[in-house]
């Protein structure tokens, strides 16, 4: 469970944020034999695949230059820490010197810059809680950004769930999303994990009849924008 220090009417407490909850749970698969369960293992297939080019068919009939069958059906250690290599190079080794960059595009798939890939730290649960930058139309805040991820609110006890609910209610009614940010104004994007990606944050909500409530946490990373008329 992931806390949420959520701030909201003037209100303020922590919350629970966890994944929906599925109406019918997935079945759990398993597949056996005679000799026992199927396991899936990842294996080297010894396909060489800068061999495919320029082999003739003298070769292929003189041997199998294509494969490497040394390496064939090598299990593959699932723990063992990848490794970079430069395609370039005719005896590819590891290597170490390289830097880890974001690059932004612009609406025509553009790049746009390049900057220092930067590890940033959960900010959901700090002291200054999360807060609502602004509220927006619904219709406008679902169609104006491309939601990655969404997460539901939860209740931890019963003042978080009449919390919760009032704000639930309250974007309901008004048929709108409250777009939401972290830091003590409320301007920073959403950190949902330790190295995790930043994120545009709106909060959606509903009551039935039987007052219950559904409040949930839309996640986006990217705007939708119109390209630049193209010139001619």
């Amino acid at each position: 469970m992931i806390e949420l220090h959520l701030e909201f009417n003037g209100k303020a407490a922590r919350v629970a944020l966890h994944g929906l909850t599925r109406k019918i749970n997935k079945p759990k698969l398993s597949y056996g034999t005679g000799a026992g369960d199927v396991k899936n293992h990842r294996m080297v297939t010894g396909a060489r695949k800068k061999m495919h080019d320029g082999i003739d068919f003298a070769a292929l009939s003189a041997g199998d230059p294509e494969l490497d069958l040394h390496m064939a059906g090598m299990a593959i250690d699932v723990d063992a820490t990848p490794a970079y290599f430069d395609p370039a190079e005719p005896q590819p080794k590891p290597i170490g010197n390289f830097n880890d960059l974001d690059i932004v595009f612009d609406a025509n798939d553009a790049e746009k810059s390049r900057r220092p890939h930067l590890h940033r730290s959960a900010n959901v649960q700090d002291v200054a809680p999360i807060k609502v930058q602004r509220r927006l139309p619904l219709e406008q805040a679902l169609t104006s950004f491309v939601p990655k991820h969404t997460l539901q609110v939860a209740h931890v006890d019963s003042l978080s769930f009449e919390f919760l609910k009032e704000a639930a209610k309250s974007l309901a009614d008004a048929n709108e999303a409250a777009m939401i940010g972290a830091g003590p104004k409320g301007q920073l994007p959403l950190i949902i994990r330790d190295g995790g990606t930043p994120y545009r944050g709106f909060l959606t909500g509903s009551v039935t009849a039987d007052q219950r409530y559904q409040l949930l946490l839309v996640l986006s990373d990217q705007e939708l924008k119109l390209p630049e008329p193209a010139v001619i």
